[in-house]
């Protein structure tokens, strides 16, 4: 089971793209995954057809993907702020949205405007 601590790791370890889409390990959404959800490669973007095609999710360019990390029942791609967690066993999917934390400058704002 992929926990908060595991997603927060996975954003600091794989927090860059690989020089070439090529060094990604893409035949693992194959062999794991292909049954299930239906990937498929379509002019540099992977298809994720679990995914409603509403969903800006459902179309990832390769370039975009910083890693294409296996878990015991999960396989997760990994992007800049965002991770896309594909179950093994089933069409399920997870994303989840990294939260950005507000600046300094903006802790600063918000400080003096709520200060009447």
């Amino acid at each position: 089971m992929v926990t908060k601590k595991v997603i927060d790791t996975l954003y600091s370890t794989c927090n860059s793209r690989p020089d070439s889409p090529d060094e990604l390990n893409i035949a693992l959404l194959f062999e794991a995954l292909e049954e299930h959800h239906a990937i498929r490669i379509d002019d540099g973007d992977i298809i994720i057809n679990s995914i409603p095609k509403e969903s800006p999710f459902h179309r990832i360019s390769l370039s975009r993907i910083n890693d294409i990390v296996e878990f015991e029942d999960e396989v997760a791609i990994v992007l800049h702020s965002s991770i896309i967690l594909l179950n093994k066993a089933d069409s399920k999917a997870f994303i989840h949205i990294r939260e950005e934390k507000p600046s300094f400058i903006d802790r600063l704002r918000y400080r003096f405007a709520n200060a009447d």
